[in-house]
Parts: structure tokens; sequence; C-alpha cells
């Protein structure tokens, strides 16, 4: 009988297995095309294009100003309309400029990189990326206000697909652009349908009133005045060591990191990101209905410790021999970074899709001060010389460590203070 309401229709864990399912089906075209790809396109491609998708994730979460983060905050749709095409427009303006940028400095800062300028016409399509991803998180975080997760699923699926047709075709025939365009494509398609199902579900692609739509994004303009600084810095702290590992070794171990990366991303991070995007919604609602948190966060975690114990006995026992198989033999080291890197990636996963606590309880100053603290660690491993990748990776690790507990500490404290106040208040 309990096990029946864990998976009742409007129950966390109902939400939460309807989501991951379309992004474990998502992460998995990506990742079965991984064998195909590595085989055909150069590695210092995947290192060049690792560096590109850097920047792009550490600019998408900022350049819709972090109203995404709001759109499931309002009681009505018409708000809620307003924050997406805010963000969508803010993402319009800050990708043209990027484009500026680029188009005048763009050999500047693949030097700076440590990237070849036969790579420099990629870069030109950074900008289009950037705003079809940051668009399209607008457009996906309406749809999780409507608790559309089933669409929201399809959606992840519909782009992963695209993504790798277009490069596994483009691969095939030998085309050195193909990891850019597929992606794009896959991007674009994704973009179209997220309007597409947003519309359908009572989005609202017009603005009635200039002085609503503005009010809207004035009532919000904290989540802009206090968040998008901090979250900045995480992002590149997060994204970071893609860029600090091409410039202090090469584009090649770049490639070969990054393919690490992407495994632990399909592997643990797609659970994070499903449960954040679910919790984001439960926690408003819970909060709307004066209900106790911590509890629910208790339990999450508990689950997810166990997922990332087991992610960590497989890591250890068979990860350069599973990477070689499935990869290439070249590909073998790889496994040996991810035997490093797994607990860094545990920690992560338990505590980043928590983290939307800060956001629902609106204590956005507490999470800034983490992330800056988190950037300045990360910023730090530039001051130590180091002989080798592994030596820079388990300084990485032990900076993770430490930082996530601290997180996971202020999660505990700032959900228990909202309990205790619900309490005081009855």
């Amino acid at each position: 009988m309990k096990l029946k309401l864990y998976f009742k229709k409007e129950s966390i864990v109902r939400s939460i297995a309807t989501l991951a399912s379309g992004t474990v089906v998502a992460q998995l075209i990506g990742l079965l095309v991984q064998p195909i790809l590595r085989r055909i396109v150069p590695v210092e491609d995947f290192g060049a294009f690792a560096v590109y998708m850097s920047i792009v994730g550490i600019l998408a979460t900022v350049i819709t100003l972090r109203y995404d983060m709001a759109v499931v905050i309002p009681e009505k749709d018409e708000k809620a309309s307003h924050l997406v095409m805010g963000g969508i427009f803010s993402s319009f303006i800050l990708s043209f400029f990027l484009f500026v940028v680029i188009y005048f400095f763009h050999r500047y800062f693949l030097n700076l990189m440590n990237v070849s300028d036969e790579y420099a016409h990629w870069f030109y399509f950074l900008p289009l990326t950037l705003f079809f991803a940051a668009a399209y998180r607008m457009l996906n975080n309406f749809l999780i206000r409507k608790k559309q997760f089933g669409i929201a699923a399809l959606n992840k699926g519909i782009r992963r697909t695209g993504e790798a047709a277009g490069q596994t075709s483009l691969a095939g025939f030998q085309y050195h652009g193909s990891l850019i365009l597929g992606e794009l494509f896959g991007s674009t398609i994704n973009f179209v349908m997220g309007i597409y199902q947003a519309v359908r579900k009572g989005f609202q692609w017009k603005i009635s009133s200039r002085f609503e739509f503005m009010n809207t994004l004035k009532e919000y303009n904290h989540f802009p005045k206090f968040n998008i600084f901090p979250v900045l810095l995480n992002n590149a702290a997060s994204w970071l060591p893609v860029l600090f590992i091409t410039q202090l070794f090469s584009v090649e171990i770049t490639g070969k990191f990054d393919l690490t990366r992407q495994v632990f991303a399909v592997t643990l991070s797609l659970i994070s990101m499903t449960i954040a995007q679910v919790y984001l919604q439960r926690i408003a609602e819970m909060r709307n209905r004066a209900q106790k948190i911590f509890p629910d966060i208790l339990k999450v975690a508990k689950i997810i410790g166990t997922i990332s114990i087991l992610g960590i006995v497989i890591t250890l026992l068979i990860g350069p021999l599973l990477f070689g198989f499935v990869f290439g033999k070249s590909y073998e080291i790889s496994g040996v970074y991810a035997q490093i890197m797994i607990f860094s990636f545990a920690i992560r996963l338990i505590v980043s899709p928590l983290s939307v606590v800060f956001v629902n309880l609106e204590r956005l100053k507490l999470n800034a001060l983490w992330q800056v603290f988190y950037f300045l660690s990360i910023l730090s491993l530039l001051l130590f010389n180091f002989s080798d990748i592994l030596e820079f990776l388990y300084a990485n690790v032990v900076i993770d460590l430490i930082a996530y507990s601290v997180y996971f500490g202020l999660i505990v404290y700032v959900s228990k203070v909202h309990d205790q106040e619900l309490v005081s208040e009855k």
C-alpha cells in the first residue's frame, strides 16, 4: 500500500521517474553513438568540442538573467509567460553580443585556450548554440511548472536523437565540423519543439501589456540581481577544469578527459538534473502549502547516496577495462581518470539537485556566498605546478569533496530554519 502512495499521480517519485525515463533514453542515445564517433573523429576534435561546450555550459544559465528559475513561482501563467519571454529576449541580445566579440577577438581567445586556429570557424556557431540552449531552458521550465514531465522527457529524447543522427552522419562523410553541426541540429529541433509544446500548455507568445510585462520582470529582479554573478562563478568552476587541462596540457588530453566527463554526465548527472527539475516545482508547492521540507530532503539524499556508492564501486573495479572495451584501447586512460573523478561526481550527484532549496526559499545570498567560495577554490588550482594530469585531477577531487560537503551543510541549515519557522507560526 505504501509503495502505491509513492507512485500516485502527484507523488515526487512518479514525477522523477517520468522525467528520468526520458533523460535516461536521451543520454543513452548520446552515449551509444560515442563508440562509433570516437573511432571516426580525431581525439583533438573532441578536445576542441569540449572547450566549445564548456563555454556554452558556463554562459547558458546566466544569459537568461536567471528568470528561468523564477518561471515556476508565479500563480498566474501570464506572469510566467512574461518571465519566459524576458529570458528569451535577454538570451538573444547577449548571444548576438557574444557573436560580435568572437568575430573580432576569436584568435586571441583560441590562443589563450591553447586551441588550434583550424577550429576557429567552429566558434562562429557558438552564439547560436548558446541561444538555443538558454531559450529552451526557459521553455522547459514552463513545462515543468505545468507538471508536463512526460513532454519534457520526450523533448530530451528528440533533441538527443537529432544530435546523434547529425553527428554520426556528418562524421561518416569525414566532415570536420560534424560534432558542432550535429549538436546545433539537435538544439534547433529542441527549441522548435519547446515552443510548440509550451504554447499548447498555456504559454502566451505575446505581450498584452508592456507595463505588466516590465512590472513582472521588476517583481522578480532579485534573480538577476543576486543570482547571475554567483551562478556564473559556479558554472565557471564546473567547467574550468576542461579549460585548465587544455591550457596546461593539450587538446588531446582534454578530449580523453571529456569522454570521462560525458560518461559520468550520462550515468550520474542525468539523475541529478532530473531530480533538480522536479524538485524545483515540488519545493515551491510544499512552501506554498506550508509543509516541512527537511524530511523530504533527507529521504531524497539517502536514495541518491545509495546510487552514488554503487557508481563508485563499479568505477573502481572495472573503470579502465570498461572504457577501453567500449571506446577503443586508446581510451583506457579515460577509465583511469574516471577512477579518480568518481568521488567528485558522486558528491555532486547527492548535493546538486537539493540546492534548488536556496531558490525556492529565496536564500539566494547564502547560495551566492558558497558559489563564490567554490569558484575561488577551483581557481586556486592555477597556483600550483602539476607534473601531470593525474595530479591535477586528485587536487580537483579534494576541492570538490570539501566544497560540496559545506554546500550540503548549508542546505540542511536553511531547510531546518524554514521548518522551525513553520512550527513557530502555528
